[in-house]
C-alpha cells in the first residue's frame, strides 16, 4: 500500500500519479480518507489515497480474490485471467489459421478480426459468438499437435510459426495489424486525455464527481457520476451541452475529426433521447397540419441523428440539417 496525501482528494491523486509516473487509466486508486477542514484550525486533516499501478500481477491478484469463496460451477463460467505471453501465443495461432482460411477463399468478418486483435474478450468467446467453430476446431488441432508432438495430425504448413518469447503482445500486434493497432493506441490515448480534460473542468466547478470511460473504434463515451447532477447538466442541459462542445473541440484540436465524444450524467442522455423523439413527432405533426417547415433549435450531431432517424419513420415529412456547428440545426419539412 502506497499512501499519498494532499489538500484535497484530487490533489493527493495528482501527487501520487505524478510521483509514480502513472495515468489514471493505469492506476488503481482507493480513497483512504477525505480531507477535513476542521474548526478554527483544529482537527484539520489532509486527504489520503492509496495508489497502485495496474499490471498482470494486480490483475491476477484481483482475479483470485474475485473467485475466492465462489462455487466452482460459477467460476467455470468465468474467463480466467491469462498472461500477455499466453495471449500472444494464442493470437499468433488464430491469425495464422484465419490467414490460411482466407487464402482458401473463406470469409471471416472484419469486425471479428478486430475484436480478436483488440482483445475485447477471450478469443474463444469471440469466435463462438460469431459462429466460427471451424477456427476453434483448427486451433484445437494445433494445440493437440503441440501437446502430443504428432506432426501427422496437422500439416506443418497449417501450424503458425511460434512467436519468440521476447516478443511482447504489443509488438506482435503491430507487426501483424499495424493500422488497427495504431488506431487502438490513438483511441486509448484520446479517451484518457479527454477524460482528464473533463475532470479538470468539473473540478474547477467545485463539483465532486467521477468519470468512467469506454470507447469503440471511433466514439468515446464519458459517464459522469455525481451527487450534484443538476449543476453538471444545467438548465435544459445547457451546461452538459457546453461540456460536450468543449470536449469535442478538445478532441478535434488534437486528433482532427477522427473521434467523437458523448458525455452523459446518470441517465440524462437516455431521458433526453426520449424527450427529443417525442418533440420530433410533435414537430412532424405540426408540419403535416400547416404545411410549413419547422426549424428546430441548434443541437449536437448525436441529437440531430436522433431527429433524422425519427423523421424517417413518419410518412409525409422529411428533414435536413443546415448551418455550421455549434449552431447547426434541423429543418422538418413536408414531402411535396
Amino acid at each position: 500500500m502506497v499512501i499519498f496525501t494532499g489538500r484535497t482528494v484530487e490533489d493527493a491523486i495528482e501527487k501520487g500519479l505524478k510521483e509514480l509516473n502513472l495515468s489514471r487509466l493505469k492506476a488503481h486508486i482507493k480513497v483512504v480518507s477525505r480531507e477535513k477542514k476542521g474548526f478554527f484550525g483544529f482537527g484539520k486533516k489532509p486527504a489520503q489515497v492509496d495508489i497502485e499501478g495496474i499490471n498482470e500481477v494486480t490483475a491476477h491478484r484481483a482475479n483470485q480474490k474475485a473467485v475466492k469463496g465462489v462455487p466452482e460451477e460459477v467460476n467455470q463460467k468465468n474467463e480466467p485471467v491469462s498472461s500477455k505471453f499466453e495471449d500472444t501465443m494464442e493470437l499468433r495461432k488464430v491469425t495464422g489459421i484465419i490467414k490460411k482460411m482466407e487464402e482458401r477463399g473463406e470469409v471471416i468478418d472484419d469486425s471479428v478480426k478486430e475484436d480478436i486483435v483488440m482483445h475485447k474478450k477471450k478469443t474463444q468467446t469471440i469466435l463462438e459468438e460469431a459462429g466460427h467453430t471451424e477456427v476453434l476446431e483448427a486451433l484445437e488441432k494445433v494445440n493437440e499437435a503441440e501437446t502430443e508432438k504428432t506432426p501427422e495430425v496437422v500439416e506443418v504448413s497449417d501450424v503458425p510459426k511460434p512467436v519468440r518469447s521476447e516478443q511482447s503482445f504489443e509488438e506482435f500486434v503491430v507487426s501483424e495489424f499495424p493500422d488497427q493497432r495504431e488506431l487502438s493506441k490513438d483511441i486509448e490515448k484520446a479517451t484518457e486525455e479527454v477524460a482528464e480534460y473533463v475532470k479538470k473542468i468539473i473540478y474547477e466547478m467545485d463539483i465532486e464527481a467521477t468519470v468512467e470511460t469506454s470507447h469503440n473504434r471511433r466514439q468515446i463515451n464519458l459517464q459522469i457520476e455525481t451527487p450534484e447532477a443538476g449543476r453538471v447538466i444545467g438548465y435544459h442541459g445547457k451546461v452538459l451541452k457546453s461540456l460536450q462542445l468543449l470536449s469535442q473541440n478538445f478532441l478535434h484540436d488534437r486528433y482532427s475529426k477522427n473521434f467523437s465524444v458523448i458525455l452523459n450524467v446518470h441517465d440524462y442522455v437516455e431521458h433526453r433521447t426520449e424527450t427529443l423523439i417525442e418533440f420530433t413527432r410533435k414537430a412532424a405533426s405540426r408540419v403535416l397540419e400547416t404545411g410549413k417547415d419547422y426549424v428546430m433549435d441548434p443541437m449536437s450531431n448525436s441529437e440531430r441523428k436522433i431527429v433524422h432517424k425519427t423523421i424517417t419513420g413518419i410518412e409525409g415529412v422529411d428533414s435536413y440539417s443546415e448551418g455550421n456547428d455549434p449552431n447547426r440545426y434541423v429543418v422538418v419539412t413536408a414531402v411535396r
